[in-house]
């Protein structure tokens, strides 16, 4: 997914309080740890909210990241 692409989609859902995308610098960060270690099949709720914690963002919110940069059975890092 292009940088680009994911700042559109972060200004169409920041107005959710805590459930919008994280911001692009956590979400590259987010995008290339996932991409290069996990499958979505791998990501369980306990993954979701250690995830969560140790870059600061709602556990909602990593759930739409998720969601964005997952297709095919993997993740897609955002450059």
């Amino acid at each position: 997914m292009k940088l680009i692409r994911y700042i559109q989609l972060f200004e169409i859902d920041k107005n959710e309080k805590y459930q919008h995308l994280p911001s692009a610098e956590k979400a590259k960060k987010i995008s290339r740890l996932l991409a290069k270690r996990f499958r979505p099949a791998d990501i369980d709720q306990n993954r979701i909210e250690m995830l969560a914690d140790k870059f600061d963002v709602t556990d909602e919110s990593l759930n739409n990241l998720l969601n964005v940069i997952s297709s095919d059975d993997v993740f897609h890092e955002i450059d």
